[in-house]
């Protein structure tokens, strides 16, 4: 009788141990991001998020949601230089195809001033565009790290002097 108790402890500290090494190493809760061509895609679960949904998600972690929101307003101001910047350039090269296929001169002194507007604008967009993305990258990072520090929970079966041991370490 006392070997059939022992046995059928062992057994169920056997699967507790598997449940909870399944649940501590469990990353369905984690959020991965993908490089892609001109950004970054989000992924929990295997099923891709939009910025919105990233957006809930961290709303649990302060930090996170913190981070989250700054790269948002870092990409905002992004869209808000690039139209900028997109609306200069496409007049100037307008302007560069209408005077060259009519009268060959490029006379007007607004024609530079306008490209280099426009340059400009560009090239702070793509750096609002970069910190954004950084600002993403670090919100995601807190997130993940909060959700594998809260599921640390181990269980351990193990031999002690005295016979056997199982510890439970959070």
């Amino acid at each position: 009788m006392n070997k059939r108790y022992l046995t059928t402890i062992l057994i169920f500290a056997t699967i507790l141990l598997f449940c909870f090494s399944v649940h501590a190493q469990n990353s369905s809760d984690t959020i991965s991001i993908v490089a892609k061509r001109l950004g970054y895609v989000y992924y929990k679960d295997n099923e891709m998020l939009n910025f919105n949904q990233i957006m809930q998600l961290t709303k649990s972690n302060p930090k996170a949601y913190k981070l989250m929101e700054q790269s948002n307003n870092l990409r905002v101001g992004s869209y808000i230089f690039a139209i900028a910047g997109g609306g200069c350039l496409g007049y100037s090269f307008g302007y560069i195809l209408s005077t060259t296929m009519f009268d060959n001169t490029i006379n007007n002194p607004l024609f530079f001033s306008m490209l280099g507007v426009g340059a400009v604008f560009v090239g702070v967009g793509i750096g609002f565009e970069v910190g954004a993305n950084n600002k993403a990258r670090e919100g995601v990072a807190v997130f993940n790290n909060a959700i594998k520090q809260k599921n640390n929970a181990n269980l351990d079966l193990g031999f002690s002097p005295g016979g056997v041991m199982l510890r439970l370490n959070f």
